[in-house]
């Protein structure tokens, strides 16, 4: 029974080493090899410039008849599956509606909760529907119209579109665009807009980055509750490795210590050996960290609080809750214009247009041409009442970005400068970020969340902006430790499977001695 733990526990130990040495080598491609996706820049460059000459009907009459009922369906990697609604033809609680081109139509995108949106078109009222094949033909073509779309599939997930950010849209329609790249595109079902794509080359390479770092194969991301679970548990156990690992080098190295130069290695196993222990010594703790910040990414036990504010919190600058009602006038957009949302500030209802180089600004939703946008002043003015008897401690104007307020791509504009920061004095230790420019709250968070900041991102991508700011320091760094963690992972899998071939040859060796013939016997019978 020991020896069956004992070869459990080097089993077990292989198989972990193996998996670590797969997270530090696909960790390299994952430093400069991003999962498909249709970035901020790529979707506004092939966006149609949206075009309201023709709608008749403002957001309100288009979106405020909307039933409960059209919000039914909410969508999986495995299938959509119904929502329950109780009252299938009361109104909707619309949460939000973007305008869009669609089909060459000017429309409105509407939102309700976590159901797939609604796409109402604003010259005639008439809901989109599922998008067929033949239209989602047309508006990928239009959307690369320098090629000839070419339908695969229709998909409910496959590997490249199994997050749950896509959930929204699923099924996809699937194209190919036969360019030199072998870009492919996904179409929306719900919405018929183009939602991703990908290439040859970011497919290969994901291969040895994102889908083996992440353990996200879609025969089980597909599935994420049961993925979690894989993560979770590989995750622990390998915390568990690495700290016995850690703990076994100390006790060794107290009892025996590292041989000294002049004392001979008499083995290649032996060496082997004394590499393991330097390269123990010196990545054993960044190994440790990694997996430990890994597992954290998966925030166990929902230990690390959401980030966004709450309803109430939101309504201090918008003046109050999102009123479709207010919406009720033909939009008046500017020039270039390629995306729009609604949205309020000091319950003025207006819109956040965006043009195709990304430059965003409000404008008057047409219920009056004057409007007053926000400001610095107005909005320190009104932080106060974001958490009410809570003591304001400290408000400061953020023009270059550090350890809270932060992103890898600026150039996507999804982390606007300048942005302003309110700390609060309460027991959380609140903190909300603003931007000035729309009046809206970007994030909150509290002592945990900021903790959580360093276990997952600080520990794991060591996205410190000291460092990360100062590249190519920041990829040296973590170039020298993942390879000294790769060193480390591949010298426990080749000691522990020399060693687990030692045991299984040891029952043979006891047998072969058992079995031979005693030579004083053989001596005592030759003699006549």
């Amino acid at each position: 029974m020991l020896r069956r733990l004992h070869l459990f526990h080097r089993w077990a130990g292989i198989l972990l080493c193996a998996f670590f040495a797969t997270w530090f080598f696909s960790g390299l491609f994952m430093m400069y090899v991003e999962f498909p996706s249709l970035t901020r820049p790529e979707r506004l460059a092939s966006a149609a410039e949206l075009t309201f000459s023709h709608a008749r009907l403002s957001p309100c009459r288009a979106a405020c008849p909307l039933p409960a009922g059209d919000f039914a369906v909410h969508g999986t990697p495995t299938g959509n599956e119904p929502l329950l609604i109780a009252d299938p033809t009361a109104p909707a609680k619309i949460d939000s509606v973007r305008l869009a081109q669609i089909l060459g139509r000017p429309a409105y995108v509407a939102t309700s909760g976590a159901a797939q949106p609604v796409v109402v078109f604003a010259d005639t009222g008439e809901k989109l529907g599922r998008v067929t094949v033949a239209q989602a033909e047309r508006i990928a073509r239009t959307f690369a119209p320098e090629y000839d779309p070419r339908f695969l599939a229709t998909v409910q997930s496959d590997q490249w579109v199994v997050s749950s950010a896509l959930n929204a849209h699923r099924p996809l329609h699937v194209f190919a665009l036969d360019d030199a790249a072998a870009t492919e595109l996904y179409v929306s079902s719900s919405t018929g807009e183009v939602v991703r794509d990908s290439t040859r080359l970011e497919r290969a390479l994901n291969y040895f980055a994102a889908v083996t770092h992440w353990i996200y194969p879609h025969v089980l991301r597909q599935f994420p509750d049961a993925w979690a679970w894989v993560v979770d548990i590989a995750a622990a156990a390998g915390c568990v490795l690495a700290i016995s690992g850690l703990w076994v080098g100390v006790l060794r190295a107290r009892r025996q210590g590292l041989k000294s130069k002049s004392s001979p290695l008499k083995s290649p196993h032996q060496r082997l050996l004394r590499w393991h222990y330097v390269t123990g010594g010196a990545f054993g703790l960044v190994t440790l960290t990694w997996v430990f910040s890994g597992w954290m990414s998966m925030n166990p036990g929902k230990l690390n609080p959401p980030r966004t504010p709450s309803a109430a919190q939101s309504a201090v600058f918008a003046g109050h809750a999102f009123a479709l009602r207010d919406f009720n006038a033909l939009p008046v957009l500017p020039p270039g214009t390629v995306e729009a949302e609604l949205l309020h500030y000091d319950g003025q209802p207006l819109y956040l247009v965006t043009a195709r180089d990304g430059a965003a600004t409000l404008v008057s939703s047409g219920a009056r041409a004057e409007f007053h946008p926000p400001t610095t002043e107005a909005l320190i003015a009104r932080a106060p009442a974001l958490l009410p008897g809570a003591p304001l401690i400290e408000v400061r104007i953020l023009t270059t970005y550090d350890n809270y307020y932060y992103t890898r791509h600026p150039e996507r504009g999804t982390m606007p400068l300048p942005a302003v920061r309110v700390r609060f004095g309460d027991a959380d230790a609140t903190w909300f970020h603003f931007d000035p420019a729309t009046g809206r709250i970007l994030n909150k968070s509290t002592a945990t969340n900021r903790l959580f900041r360093h276990l997952y991102n600080g520990l794991h991508s060591f996205d410190w902006w000291w460092l990360w700011s100062r590249r190519p320091l920041w990829d040296i760094t973590v170039i020298f430790f993942s390879l000294g963690g790769l060193s480390l992972s591949l010298l426990g899998v080749v000691l522990g499977v020399r060693r687990l071939c030692h045991e299984f040859r040891k029952p043979a060796q006891r047998s072969i001695v058992g079995n031979a013939p005693d030579a004083q016997s053989n001596k005592a019978i030759a003699i006549p």
